[in-house]
């Protein structure tokens, strides 16, 4: 057990010592909120105050339009922070270093467990901090505070989130050859997931069949979720009236797609996310036992 810590300890300390990987693992977070500043908040503000602005100021709108971008950013956080921390990995298997690692006390299982705990642990709490540093931003400069209750709701999906995306991405570090993979596949999904995952743009903008696509990934489900908390909340916090709620809803891809236009609730395709995860998590574990020999 304390030789596994040691290895997960390990595992953070190099993450964070690598500035480059730390910078470029939240590259996704700064291109998403770049265009929302750029134009994208501003084309949902003006779309909104369009049909509320008899009924809500300039201020409340921007708010909901940068809380449901934050926690979509946190979405596509917990999956380039997974492939940075698992960047470790590659590294280890490139340079050998990892037959050094097998003839200490450690065993295969405990050094693959090590690994996949540090990359939680990086993407949990890179991803919290995100998160309150996000509130108080919004809250400053909007006048709008998250509830403590939405607060403790989204930080534990946040949970969830982190699991799905570190099964994903040990699956994939499973797969590939080389850390420079790792690092050209961090690189674009941000982009990727953003689009298909409905967290840029509508679904209602980019049609049925991406709708259809993003429905089959784990993540738009994850940002489904997250924005229904924080929607909710607002609603309440500034009054919204029911009508109006529905259609901000789907302007915000906040409403339940189910899965390739099959009418499924959200509950379940968040079990379906869970078992997604758990064979990724599976069949990465057998991968990589198999590369350390066990």
């Amino acid at each position: 057990m304390r030789t596994g810590l040691i290895f997960t300890r390990r595992s953070i300390l190099l993450f964070l010592r690598d500035k480059a990987t730390v910078f470029f693992s939240f590259l996704s977070t700064i291109i998403l909120i770049a265009l929302y500043f750029l134009f994208i908040g501003k084309t949902y503000a003006d779309g909104m105050s369009e049909g509320m602005g008899e009924f809500l100021s300039s201020d409340a709108i921007y708010a909901m339009v940068y809380i449901q971008m934050i926690v979509g950013v946190l979405v596509l956080n917990s999956l380039s922070l997974s492939i940075g921390a698992f960047a470790t990995i590659a590294h280890d298997f490139e340079s050998r270093r990892i037959d050094s690692f097998l003839l200490t006390p450690i065993r295969p299982a405990e050094l693959l467990i090590s690994y996949f705990s540090g990359g939680y642990i990086i993407s949990f709490v890179l991803n919290m901090f995100t998160w309150l540093l996000s509130i108080g931003i919004i809250g400053v400069a909007f006048g709008y505070w998250v509830s403590i209750g939405a607060i403790l709701a989204v930080s534990a999906v946040l949970l969830f989130s982190s699991m799905v995306s570190c099964s994903l991405m040990l699956l994939f570090t499973a797969l590939v050859k080389s850390s420079a993979a790792l690092g050209t596949f961090s690189g674009v999904a941000g982009t990727f997931f953003g689009f298909l995952c409905g967290i840029y743009m509508p679904f209602e903008l980019l049609g049925k069949g991406v709708e259809a696509v993003g429905s089959v990934l784990p993540l738009s489900h994850l940002t489904i979720w997250l924005k229904q908390i924080v929607l909710g909340d607002a609603f309440v916090a500034l009054n919204i009236a029911e009508p109006f709620q529905e259609a901000m809803l789907v302007n915000f891809s906040a409403q339940n797609i189910g899965l390739a236009g099959l009418d499924i609730p959200l509950i379940g395709m968040l079990g379906y996310t869970a078992a997604i995860a758990l064979v990724c998590l599976i069949i990465a574990g057998r991968l990589i036992s198999r590369k350390l020999g066990a």
